[in-house]
């Protein structure tokens, strides 16, 4: 029996009529809705509706949207320099109303005339000096060099000899300002000239991650990068996330958090969740800040996986990164305990650029505790959420009003509007033929075989299916035994 949607089953008019309907059977595969959004701090200074999401187009939007020098601005720009293509949405919080603003102090000694050079989180001021220069006119002619830069993310004050900057935001992301006065060999302070850097108050007190995700629970993104790797906001972003990737939630979504200190520190704040959705990258005295890591990770991970969710992403630049000297990159000892420990790794070239080693997710163990590496590397839950979307999807197209019946019974042997679980078994088997063609799973033919379709006991309009897939590998190592014969 052949069923049409437009035309009447009595219908007496004479005439030819044709409906028109696309058919999906045999469609590829189903175009991804990749969205990103970067949750992120604004300045006062900033145009932008706190908890509402703006689509950025371009890189010089943000300086608008969230103040100049504010870590909105960095993210955006970023994002931006890693990723030009994908749709990507800014959604920023204002800071903490009980927050603290970090500060760090130069104190100047000495004397010496030339050009000398300041980073503060890899943007360099310069000012001229003369050996007649005392400290305090060195102070002086820094403070106005820095605060000359708009963009910078901190402003400075002197005060007999000694510059403060405090951080243009309140919380805990000034803690991570970088400032140093050498980042090249060219860089040498003159004649006795010295420049000492201390910390001086901490930032405390970032916004709340709650006030994001609240304003965005409807709204479906499959990237998120975000500013802040505190405990209580990775507590609550792990837990966003395991929401939206349950059967019910259905908008699938992974994470990017960047952070910033020692070995000690970052297995710290590896521990701090067990998420297969969250990947956190992370760096030792790094010259730009981790909110930028984060966003350049994603940029890129978002593109690749896109393209391809079961590719792993080493080897990929992280473009317009500064890598960290020599000496605060971590060795490889270091870096595989690093990988066990829920951070995602990186390498410095020797041309200075920073490319992914290896990105994986926080998750570790099991609910009881027992160590589990199922969800470690992120192309585990990038392939199987592309694959339970394009799956959905599919049978969404191929089976939109079908009705529901018993394998060989008389209504699926002569109606094509019923569904059957050998019917949907075989549209299964179809579409494993297709992901293994993509190279996003192995032994499609073992998949179908194990697969099991079956019309529900109790419920005659539901069917009940187990599909179990193996996820393509990747090739991370290599081990050899290489000998020779004497």
């Amino acid at each position: 029996m052949i069923n049409f949607d437009q035309i009447p089953y009595d219908w007496r008019t004479p005439g030819t009529y044709v409906e028109v309907h696309p058919n999906y059977r045999r469609r590829g595969l189903i175009p991804f809705p990749a969205k990103a959004i970067i949750i992120t701090q604004k300045l006062a200074s900033g145009t932008a509706i706190v908890g509402q999401k703006y689509e950025i187009t371009r890189p010089e939007d943000a300086t608008v949207l969230f103040g100049a020098g504010s870590v909105g601005q960095q993210m955006v720009r970023a994002w931006k320099k890693a990723n030009k293509t994908n749709q990507v949405f800014a959604l920023a919080l204002a800071d903490d109303g009980a927050g603290v603003k970090a500060t760090k102090t130069l104190t100047f000694t000495g004397a010496g005339g030339g050009t000398i050079p300041i980073y503060v989180k890899n943007r360099r001021v310069r000012y001229k000096a003369t050996a007649s220069m005392t400290p305090t006119q060195h102070a002086a002619a820094a403070i106005a060099a820095i605060n000359a830069d708009a963009d910078m993310p901190v402003v400075a004050t002197a005060a007999v000899g000694v510059v403060t900057l405090t951080a243009k935001h309140a919380g805990e992301v000034g803690n991570h300002i970088d400032v140093r006065t050498a980042k090249t060999p060219e860089d040498v302070l003159p004649g006795t000239l010295a420049i000492a850097i201390a910390d001086g108050t901490a930032g405390t007190g970032n916004p709340d991650l709650q006030d994001a995700l609240d304003a965005i629970v409807n709204d479906w993104f499959t990237d998120f990068v975000v500013a802040w790797d505190d405990a209580a906001n990775l507590e609550l972003l792990q837990d966003e996330l395991a929401t939206r990737f349950t059967a019910m939630g259905k908008k699938d979504g992974r994470a990017f958090v960047g952070s910033r200190g020692t070995y000690g520190q970052l297995t710290t704040k590896g521990g701090l969740t067990n998420s297969p959705l969250i990947s956190i990258i992370g760096a030792k005295r790094a010259y730009d800040a981790p909110w930028e890591w984060a966003a350049k990770a994603g940029g890129v991970a978002m593109f690749h996986l896109t393209n391809d969710p079961a590719r792993q992403l080493r080897s990929l630049e992280l473009p317009g990164l500064t890598a960290p000297d020599e000496v605060d990159c971590f060795d490889e000892t270091e870096r595989d305990l690093l990988l066990r420990a829920g951070i995602s790794t990186w390498l410095r070239l020797d041309d200075g650029t920073v490319v992914l080693e290896r990105v994986i997710t926080t998750y570790k163990q099991t609910s009881l505790g027992v160590l589990d590496d199922a969800w470690l590397d992120i192309t585990i839950p990038a392939t199987m959420s592309r694959i339970r979307y394009d799956w959905a999807a599919y049978v969404t197209q191929v089976y939109p009003r079908h009705k529901l019946a018993d394998d060989d019974s008389v209504a699926a042997n002569n109606n094509d509007a019923v569904a059957t679980p050998r019917r949907m078994h075989g549209s299964w088997g179809a579409r494993c033929k297709l992901y293994e063609r993509q190279a996003w799973i192995e032994k499609a033919s073992e998949t179908v075989a194990r697969s099991v379709f079956e019309r529900d006991v109790s419920n005659r309009n539901r069917m009940n299916s187990q599909q179990p897939v193996i996820v393509i590998g990747n090739l991370m190592n290599l081990m050899s035994r290489l000998e020779f014969e004497v």
